[in-house]
């Protein structure tokens, strides 16, 4: 792991410190007044320099009181609470969309970014704290056991960060040990400042960096996301830990994933289905979270012409079965349906399309109703290729195939050139291109489909606005 600090055990110690901060002893009446003298509180492991400069140099400056001294006894391992530590918990976060013009959130209905948290386990500690309470008398001392002792029944929940992914924040201070003086009995005309000593445990998690990221649903609207050659140019502040802010201007790659809707090519006319491929749905309902916004204003009443959708919008199709293989996209380009707005016009760019394994074919027939020559299709020539949904046994074709045959004419003949009796349930995958409709087909397992239509689950679809 690269460098790392977050100054956890840090923030420990100063939230620990704060707790004794404030604390007061009466000082005695003045002019009818009772006189409050506020204590401090320090870190006791003084660097040697400071030391050096509150005694002024001498070894006869006597220290002040009272006050609070705090310090770390011991770290220790807490083997009773270490868990799984290679787990990795994931939550994901849905942000409302933030204006930054205006530095307000919108409204609920159009969300914001939305990303994905890798929670990594964090590692458990006891941390050992000891107070020396420093006082010049036992009044003082009375004044201040008394203050601090009732606020631990036996302990206080403290919260040590505001994040809501920070499964961590919570802890507990324990008082479990108490010494009363650290004087010897009987005292003597000569004594050291009386130092009574409180002992505290902390359960405290260490956490390691957690990793957050975009989310990477399939089913998806893409659109910009800052576009900069210099990170500079973002106005950044490493001090600042808001992973969550969004970059105002000039968007490039802006993922949403609102819902789990199916898609359903058919021809050139994409369909949107919801409930499960149940029911047909608007696309509007989709595209309406991208609805105009600069200012970051919601817009209640969004026209079906306010909706984003350029000429370079596309949709992408996976026609594999790993819904995380993006090598096998299928791409075109979508347009508004004129006479149907809850559907989308699909133009394939051919170059997305599989390489094809097989020779071109000059159409597809059906071998039991038509024959070269009939009218329908033309002579017979060399090299014509023809894919049969039918079985054909002699007749006009001369020739003895089965369904889902392709059969070449080699001059002199019919032959069968691919055979699909052979190729069934093999791992293979071939394509052909139906020359008739500049159509690609697929085959696989048992029968030949279209490459690209059909209806795709969530996940195996994207829309690029």
């Amino acid at each position: 792991m690269d460098y790392f600090y977050d100054a956890q055990l840090r923030r420990y110690l100063l939230q620990f410190m704060r707790i004794f901060s404030g604390f007061q002893v009466a000082e005695g009446v003045r002019n009818g007044t009772t006189h409050y003298n506020k204590v401090p509180v320090r870190y006791a492991d003084m660097q040697r320099m400071v030391a050096h400069i509150l005694t002024k140099g001498s070894e006869n400056m006597v220290n002040s009181t009272p006050f609070l001294a705090c310090n770390v006894t011991s770290l220790l391992v807490a083997r009773d609470r270490t868990q799984d530590p290679m787990l990795v918990s994931k939550v994901q976060v849905a942000e409302r969309q933030f204006d930054t013009g205006s530095a307000s959130y919108g409204s609920e209905k159009f969300p914001g970014n939305l990303y994905t948290t890798d929670r990594y386990m964090p590692v458990p500690y006891n941390l050992t704290m000891n107070v020396d309470v420093w006082s010049g008398n036992t009044d003082q001392k009375l004044q201040l056991l008394e203050q601090i002792l009732i606020l631990f029944n036996p302990s206080i929940q403290l919260q040590q960060g505001d994040n809501p992914l920070d499964w961590t924040s919570l802890y507990e201070v324990e008082l479990t040990d108490i010494q009363w003086s650290n004087r010897s009995v009987p005292a003597g005309v000569d004594e050291t400042i009386d130092v009574a000593t409180l002992t505290f445990i902390l359960p405290i998690w260490l956490s390691p960096p957690a990793k957050v990221k975009r989310q990477k649903i399939i089913n998806t609207i893409i659109t910009n996301i800052y576009d900069t050659g210099s990170i500079g140019d973002l106005e950044y502040n490493p001090d600042m830990y808001d992973f969550f802010r969004t970059l105002d201007t000039d968007f490039e790659l802006h993922t949403i994933s609102p819902n789990n809707y199916e898609v359903e090519l058919v021809g050139t006319e994409a369909k949107l289905y919801k409930d499960g491929g149940s029911a047909e749905a608007n696309w509007n309902d989709l595209l309406e979270v991208l609805s105009p916004q600069g200012s970051g204003t919601a817009n209640a009443n969004i026209s079906i012409d306010d909706i984003p959708l350029t000429t370079a919008s596309t949709l992408q199709l996976n026609i594999s079965n790993n819904v995380d293989n993006d090598n096998t996209l299928i791409t075109g380009l979508v347009s508004r349906n004129s006479l149907d707005p809850s559907k989308l016009v699909f133009t394939l760019d051919a170059d997305t399309l599989p390489s094809t394994t097989l020779t071109d074919v000059t159409r597809i027939v059906d071998a039991s109703k038509n024959y070269p020559g009939d009218g329908t299709l033309i002579a017979a020539a060399t090299g014509q290729r023809y894919l049969l949904t039918s079985e054909v046994q002699g007749n006009q074709w001369g020739i003895t195939a089965n369904t889902n045959d392709i059969i070449e004419y080699n001059g002199t003949g019919w032959v069968v050139s691919f055979n699909a009796s052979t190729s069934i349930n093999q791992e293979s995958v071939h394509y052909v291109k139906n020359l008739y409709t500049n159509k690609q087909y697929k085959w696989e397992n048992v029968q030949w489909t279209s490459t690209y239509e059909g209806k795709y689950n969530p996940g195996f679809w994207r829309l690029n606005v």
